[in-house]
């Protein structure tokens, strides 16, 4: 027993003895090693590019932590600059000494000789002349030889091959320096064999039907092998939506070179599903206050009716509420507002890829969310087709009821227009990099809506029936580009402006359907204004909204760290209900900032602006600026 005990104690010893040595051999160096900071970076040996172009490329930072495994990164930074400048000899050799806590870094570089082009020649070409493959180079004779634009011009003259039945075409150099700087490059090109697609074959089917795959091919039996109507094929079967993954292989036939089998490798997604989220909306407004509600969605479906792609779901969203509503000082949980969905989907109409929507819908809303009980009961048939050079366009025919208590001043205000049936046209021409963040690009949008509005209502004590025919335009046109002074921050404007223009005579505005009219203010139009706020409102609060709308916005969009973003924008814009109150031009503007977390879903934002002119309004000052909280940016 006592040789135990003592056998234990000694291995208990050895082990926090290992442990000590751990600490002193590893932990300790990691921790002097971030006590130590960059002092001092210098270069030698630049003759020919600054010091201020060299500094930024580098992961060692002045006044930062040193970290020595970044002078080798750095050394390969350092090269491939030079590289791209046409230094091909370059030389650079990274070191550094150390002083207490302090480092100085010095990266000695020997240039070498600056090579320029003096000729690119090709040779075993056919399918292309020489003019033809020269022009996929952005480079020219007597330009800095710059390896990246060889390169890039190669995969453009490769891509054009095997988009043409030429998947086996190779490239070869030759490069020959002439008086010491100029380089004679010469290309060689093997075109190999044509190639043509002799078969398709489908694997890892089980539910979707055949002719499904065969109407989303891109490329057919017999074509000329390409490699982009293959991946345009790949594409396709991914948005259909019934895949979880899509791949292909290229299967020479044996017997003959020039024919090759494709052969898709597919995995089905489940047919049915289910899915469950929870979610934030934040509402604000002169007449319903700031509301958060908390939403729960419920949401299943069939992704794949009879194996056709064919689809229907089912939604159901309920909003929560905790709070205080208007008249009602005492804190409570409520459920303000349900929404009820049914859609269906029906992929190729017309025999082209283009889906037709069908929609069902069905939404109760009461205090806080809205300041009158509504009942709205929508239907919808929409659909949709992208072409190949951006554009897409999307119609739909629309029909909406909306129900009030007969007592409701809703009923009151809109003259009981409350059916509304509607064309609408869209196109659209979409170039932006990215739908959530994007940096560069551009949307512009052309909404085409004609509307016809009816329902009877009880007018003094008579019976009457209101009918509105309108046509409602909207141009709107956003663009991202980088900013002139830091290419990592965003530059983003839109322009938008609609109109009503009334087919049947000019009516009140109090007779048209109050959820045609336009409406500004808040936090995605004019920030620093309240929600709906500008336009002025009703003795009871409700806005009156415009028949006609000017917006402009301006926005920088700063990156600071992690997920972390500023914004500083300016908005303005205005309502007018009548073409006469145009003359009296004037814009509402407001100027802020804001801050943005980054998320899987888009951006959250929370924003503050302050108006520019402020005016009393019944005796009353209007507020200095408001506080908007917001999912996805203003646009």
């Amino acid at each position: 027993m006592t040789k135990f005990v003592s056998t234990l104690v000694g291995r208990l010893i050895f082990s926090w003895f290992m442990v000590l040595c751990f600490g002193v051999m590893v932990v300790f160096p990691l921790y002097a090693r971030t006590n130590l900071k960059v002092s001092r970076i210098n270069f030698t040996g630049n003759l020919r590019i600054p010091e201020k172009s060299l500094k930024p490329l580098l992961k060692s930072r002045e006044g930062k932590p040193f970290n020595p495994r970044f002078l080798k990164l750095d050394e390969i930074l350092l090269k491939n600059y030079y590289h791209l400048n046409g230094f091909l000899d370059v030389f650079v050799h990274a070191s550094f000494t150390k002083k207490a806590n302090r480092v100085t870094i010095s990266y000695e570089i020997r240039e070498g000789i600056r090579y320029y082009l003096k000729e690119l020649r090709f040779t075993g070409n056919t399918l292309l002349s020489d003019a033809q493959i020269r022009s996929f180079f952005n480079i020219r004779d007597g330009d800095v030889f710059k390896r990246p634009a060889i390169d890039e011009g190669l995969n453009k003259t490769e891509a054009f091959y095997q988009n043409r039945g030429k998947p086996y075409v190779l490239f070869s150099e030759s490069k020959t320096v002439v008086n010491d700087s100029l380089i004679s490059l010469t290309i060689f090109v093997s075109e190999g064999q044509t190639v043509r697609i002799a078969e398709i074959i489908y694997t890892g089917m089980k539910l979707v039907k055949r002719f499904l795959l065969r109407r989303e091919m891109e490329i057919k039996t017999g074509d000329l092998y390409s490699r982009e109507k293959i991946e345009a094929s790949q594409r396709n079967l991914y948005t259909t939506g019934l895949f979880s993954s899509v791949n292909y292989r290229v299967v020479p036939l044996p017997a003959d070179p020039s024919k090759v089998k494709l052969v898709w490798i597919l995995t089905e997604k489940k047919p049915m599903w289910i899915g469950l989220r929870f979610g934030v909306s934040y509402e604000s407004g002169e007449y319903i206050g700031n509301v958060t509600t908390f939403d729960f969605t419920a949401e299943g479906g069939h992704r794949n009716l009879f194996g056709t792609a064919r689809s229907i779901s089912l939604k159901f969203v309920p909003s929560v509420y905790f709070g205080r509503t208007l008249g009602n000082p005492k804190r409570r949980l409520i459920n303000p507002r349900n929404e009820y969905s049914f859609t269906y989907v029906e992929p190729w109409l017309l025999n082209t890829r283009t889906p037709g929507i069908v929609n069902i819908s069905y939404s109760q809303q009461e205090p806080p969310v809205s300041r009158e009980k509504l009942q709205i009961f929508s239907t919808s048939f929409r659909i949709h087709h992208k072409f190949k050079n951006a554009w897409a366009y999307t119609a739909a025919l629309s029909f909406q009821k909306v129900s009030t208590p007969s007592d409701s001043i809703l009923n009151v205000i809109s003259q009981g227009q409350d059916l509304i049936y509607a064309l609408t046209v869209v196109p659209l021409k979409d170039r932006r990099d990215n739908l959530l963040m994007p940096q560069r690009g551009s949307l512009t949008e052309f909404r085409n809506r004609f509307v016809y509005s009816t329902s009877p209502a009880t007018v003094m004590g008579r019976d009457t029936l209101f009918t509105n025919i309108f046509y409602k335009l909207v141009f709107q046109w956003s663009r991202y580009q980088a900013f002139k002074f830091q290419r990592k921050w965003v530059l983003a404007s839109r322009f938008r402006i609609g109109g009503i223009i009334e087919l049947n005579g000019r009516q009140p505005i109090r007779q048209l359907p109050i959820t045609e009219l336009f409406y500004l203010g808040g936090t995605s139009t004019v920030r620093g204004y309240a929600e709906q706020s500008i336009g002025g409102r009703y003795s009871n609060g409700i806005p009156i909204g415009g028949k006609y709308v000017l917006l402009g916005n301006v926005e920088l969009r700063i990156p600071l760290f992690w997920l972390l973003m500023a914004e500083v924008f300016t908005d303005a814009g205005n309502l007018w209900q009548g073409v006469e109150d145009i003359r009296s031009f004037s814009l509402k503007i407001g100027s802020g900032a804001g801050l943005a977390i980054v998320t899987p879903f888009g951006p959250i934002r929370f924003d503050y602006g302050v108006k520019w002119f402020r005016q009393t309004i019944n005796g009353k000052k209007e507020s200095p600026g408001e506080f908007h909280v917001g999912i996805s940016f203003a646009f």
